[in-house]
């Protein structure tokens, strides 16, 4: 039982804490990205995987239809995903939950072995393990998945090499990439320095080349089918990631007084001043100062998180995969004190004296607290700040106290056992103290997941018996956020899509030329609007929305409480035939509302340069149509509400909102059956995020320090409604800050125009083979094009009459090709660039690391044979 005596208490600990973080009614995940891209992205990539049959889906009718691997970040061969496939009637959320429950306890479980087995006392093998558990970065746990779910494996890895089991480690690697291939580079780093630590400076001649490369190399080479096809898409498309703005170049190249890379912070490794007191005092003694040294470069420069991140941004949270290493550093500091073990210290001090020829005597320096006070006042303005100053107490009298005992009481005469080991446990609990309440106070910051807001608008068996054409797109304006990655109904495909590798064009299209709002900080993530521009265009046919908020043009076919779903029979399809086309080169001339205007009315193609313009009318500049008609609404005003001044300056409005503050305003003269376009520019003046939300429609400016800046300075609203009496009334809710409105513009355009675009439909074929995206017949007319609202992407191929053809860019981001008059066969294929080669060298490595197990496993019988003998 005394062995067994403080992994019971890990556990009952673990139990403790997360039933007190978890608000009543709530489920173990966040609002924050969890809910939004990996709880949902785990149920479309499952599905995906049983529609497919593989656990390598190709394609994933996200965002028009998209390279599966663009979402391989969020859940390729992750465990829970694994495991869902085998459970196809267990929602993918609950898997999630108990997934990363089992995920989180066996890492802290893990941390305690791997202590252990560097010869860390058992009371300070459960002091490190509990401050492993209640690190910031433990946050993730419930919030950003892939930035912790790897820590088992890494644990696995860091036995191996402590035990030397080399040959399992490629093993560990491997599992470190399928589960977070992101933070493999970082772990690997993690694994190495560990390893170099142990063995010393005879790990570069002995082991670097010989074993360490070997082991990452044959690691990642059994992941190649998940990094391979993945590696290639990112060259495709780029990563959403913050650009190297000189805010972000000053935390490269400046010190960071706050040390956020290192404390407290849930986003970076998240230790507290105990970690911090170990590093600053480890740079006095010879055995401890490379860590030291290391880890406060970690802390104090961005450079080395850039480096980690690939370049893309110095982002902390990449240094999490250090975090053992920072424990252990910490916990063998602690033991190399009189604090928690007086007669071993005395030894260690004694022989460590007579090599460096000293006689002077080791205490707990107080130097570090010249450090912990100043940076503990810099974090005042954080939630945690009460444990940070307690914790910054409790550490400065117990060094006091123990520099005390030190001079009075020799450590030989130290008191009996049992005294002792009380001394300890009640030093580690004060020392633990503050980190716990930290972590309370920080999950206490959560926008926890109540079990209501899981499943928002209709369920999957309610859309079955729903008969919808798989030739267009399903969305939702319910939570679109939520929403956004959920494929809800088989063979529906959405036009939105949140994932960090999004095609630039789609894009570009989606934001800036169809002027779609931006609700949140990114524009990484796409999200359905009231844009009826966009709506057309994008074939979203039929929309799950509230039944008070249907847009114009759409019927409700089905409805259930407050939701409706609602059908537009005259939005475009996912592929037609057109011979009404306008060449990009022209399009490129017209102002943003004539593009709007042209994409509407026409179909946009790059011509190939010896290509002529077609049979479209609209080739001469002068025969653009112009349907964008200036308005200039009458609007009146009762009052304002309290909180909120105006203040106008000619043309500019400067807003002034002490909270969120909503004006109604009265469109006196209202213009029925016309779509009403709204823009205007905002100029921030402080660091804080703006939303202005005008009838439910949300624009967002991010703040200055948001880590993906959406530079959303110019906001587009379109209202449009089948009420006789059009829009007459807006309800403006403004959020609090301080921000000036200029260059207001008003245009008007007919609702008749989004049906007035010439097409014929594709007619889709019944059953669809694995590579086959769309296939079908289509009848032209005359000469023209096949244009599709399929993203033009690399791996994508287009069949006319079973013969490939030339791809051609169709409405800035989509595919088409040209087809002469006639009836034709139509099929769109498409294979991900470089599966097939992963797949052969995952395959290839797994069978010849299998040999080498093998072996290994007979020789070592062998040898046990041979010692019988």
């Amino acid at each position: 039982m005394k062995k067994w005596m403080y992994p019971l208490s890990l556990i009952f600990l673990f139990s403790i804490l997360t039933a007190m973080i978890v608000p009543e009614g709530a489920v173990f995940g966040s609002h924050t990205d969890w809910l939004s891209q990996h709880a949902a992205l785990a149920e479309t990539i499952r599905d995906a995987c049983l529609e497919q049959h593989t656990l390598l889906p190709s394609w994933i009718d996200l965002g028009g239809g998209s390279n599966g691997y663009q979402f391989a970040y969020y859940g390729f061969l992750r465990p829970d995903i694994l495991i869902g496939c085998l459970l196809p009637q267990v929602p993918m959320i609950h898997i999630l939950i108990y997934y990363m429950l089992a995920v989180y306890l066996s890492s802290v479980l893990l941390c305690y072995v791997w202590l252990r087995g560097e010869n860390i006392s058992p009371i300070l093998s459960f002091a490190g393990s509990v401050l492993f558990m209640t690190a910031g970065c433990m946050f993730h746990m419930h919030r950003q998945v892939m930035f912790v779910n790897y820590l088992p494996f890494l644990f696995l890895a860091l036995l191996c090499v402590r035990k030397k089991k080399i040959r399992w480690l490629p093993l560990c690697l491997c599992l470190i990439c399928l589960s977070s291939f992101y933070f493999a580079i970082s772990a690997f780093a993690a694994v190495g320095w560990y390893w170099y630590r142990r063995e010393g400076n005879s790990f570069w001649k002995d082991s670097f080349l010989k074993k360490y490369i070997p082991c990452a190399l044959t690691g990642a080479a059994l992941s190649a089918a998940l990094l391979l096809p993945t590696a290639l898409v990112l060259l495709e498309h780029g990563r959403g990631g913050g650009k190297l703005t000189f805010l972000s170049f000053l935390e490269l190249v400046g010190p960071n007084p706050v040390l956020n890379n290192l404390l407290f912070n849930e986003y970076g490794m998240g230790v507290t001043f105990l970690c911090l007191y170990t590093i600053l005092a480890g740079l006095a003694q010879k055995k401890f100062r490379r860590d030291s040294i290391l880890f406060l470069l970690f802390g104090m420069f961005g450079v080395f998180s850039w480096l980690l991140n690939g370049t893309l941004y110095a982002r902390p949270k990449i240094l999490i995969p250090f975090l053992p290493l920072v424990i252990l550093h910490c916990v063998r500091y602690l033991g190399n004190t009189g604090l928690f073990a007086p007669e071993a210290a005395a030894q260690n001090e004694a022989a460590h004296n007579m090599s460096e020829g000293r006689s002077d005597r080791c205490a707990l320096p107080l130097f570090p607290f010249a450090v912990i006070f100043p940076v503990g006042l810099l974090w005042l303005s954080q939630e945690q700040v009460p444990w940070i100053l307690t914790e910054a107490g409790i550490l400065f009298l117990l060094v006091l106290l123990s520099r005390t005992y030190s001079r009075r009481i020799r450590p030989a005469k130290a008191r009996n056992r049992v005294t002792k080991n009380s001394s300890a446990l009640l030093t580690v609990l004060l020392l633990l103290t503050a980190p716990v309440g930290m972590y309370l106070t920080t999950a206490g910051t959560e926008d926890w997941v109540n079990r209501s807001d899981i499943a928002p608008g209709f369920t999957s068996e309610e859309l079955e018996d729903i008969s919808m054409d798989p030739l267009y797109h399903f969305d939702s304006l319910l939570s679109p956020l939520i929403n956004g990655n959920r494929l809800p109904k088989a063979g529906m495909g959405r036009s939105t899509m949140y994932s960090s590798v999004t095609s630039q064009a789609y894009s570009k299209l989606y934001y800036d030329t169809l002027m779609t709002p931006i609700r949140i900080n990114n524009r990484v993530a796409l999200l359905t609007s009231d844009n009826p521009f966009l709506l057309n265009l994008l074939g979203v046919r039929y929309l799950e929305t509230s039944a008070d908020a249907v847009p114009a043009g759409y019927e409700i076919i089905r409805q259930s409480g407050e939701n409706v779903i609602a059908e537009n029979a005259h939005a475009l399809p996912r592929a037609y035939f057109t011979a009404d086309i306008i060449a990009q080169d022209l399009f490129e001339e017209a102002d943003p509302l004539e593009k709007l205007d042209m994409i509407t009315g026409v179909t946009v193609v790059d011509l190939p340069q010896n290509t002529a313009a077609g049979k479209s009318d609209l080739e001469g500049s002068d025969n653009i149509p112009e349907n964008m008609e200036p308005y200039t609404p009458e609007c009146t005003v009762d009052s304002l509400p309290d909180g909120l001044t105006i203040i106008r300056n000619g043309n500019t409005y400067d807003i002034s909102a002490e909270k969120s503050c909503t004006l109604k305003l009265r469109i006196t003269n209202p213009q029925p059956g016309r779509i009403l376009l709204l823009s205007f520019r905002l100029k921030n003046q402080t660091w804080d995020p703006i939303v202005i939300d005008i009838n439910g429609i949300r624009n967002k400016l991010s703040g200055a320090f948001a880590p993906y800046p959406n530079g959303n300075s110019c906001f587009h609203y379109q209202f449009s409604s089948d009420d006789e009496e059009g829009i007459a009334d807006l309800s403006v809710t403004f959020s609090k800050g301080k921000y000036e409105i200029s260059d207001i513009q008003w245009h008007l355009y007919d609702q008749e125009l989004l049906s007035a675009k010439r097409y014929k439909p594709v007619t889709l074929l019944s059953g669809r083979k694995t590579a086959t995206v769309l296939s079908g017949t289509v009848t032209a007319d005359e000469d023209g094009y096949l244009a599709t609202s399929i993203p033009l992407q690399d791996g994508l191929e287009i069949l006319v009459d079973g013969a490939p053809a030339e791809i051609l860019t169709i409405n800035e981001a989509f595919a088409g090709t040209s087809l002469s008059e006639g009836v034709h066969q139509i099929e769109i294929r498409f294979s991900p660039p470089g599966k097939a080669a992963g797949i052969l060298i995952s395959l290839s490595t797994a069978a010849g690391y299998a040999v080498f197990l093998a072996a290994g496993a007979a020789k070592l019988l062998q040898n046990k044979s041979k010692g019988r003998d």
